[in-house]
């Protein structure tokens, strides 16, 4: 029955929640833009304060876009699948019958841990302005 609803993705929002979502042109462009991106500003040696992120910041690529994790002011060294001080993953994607998009949701957030609304926010807004950069080419 096509007239039956797609619960699958009328429910994609609310898991992790989903904080922003927008049409792209290309998955292959937007992943490699969102991992270049995170290697640009936040990659080893890059200052997340810099771009108005206070929480310290560790990323690792996936195959469809890049997951921020946001790191405890008094550990270092914890192995990156370890933490769980919150952060946010950006996920590109094709659905089916669908327009190419692009989705940040939170992640990683542990039991009792109060969302870095903040942080979420200054890392969203950083992205937000480059990628419109990048759209008016």
């Amino acid at each position: 029955d096509s007239s039956a609803p797609d619960w699958g993705e009328l429910l994609l929002p609310f898991v992790g929640p989903e904080v922003w979502r927008i049409e792209v042109p290309s998955v292959t462009r937007t992943v490699l833009f969102l991992q270049q991106w995170a290697d640009e500003f936040f990659g080893p040696g890059k200052s997340a304060l810099r771009q108005g992120v206070k929480t310290p910041v560790q990323f690792e690529r996936t195959p469809s876009g890049v997951l921020f994790k946001f790191r405890p002011l008094t550990v270092k060294d914890d192995p990156f699948e370890s933490l769980e001080e919150g952060g946010l993953e950006f996920i590109v994607e094709e659905p089916v019958g669908g327009t190419p998009r692009l989705r940040a949701r939170r992640c990683a957030y542990g039991w009792k841990v109060v969302p870095k609304e903040n942080s979420e926010r200054a890392l969203l807004e950083k992205f937000k302005k480059d990628w419109q950069e990048v759209e008016k080419r």
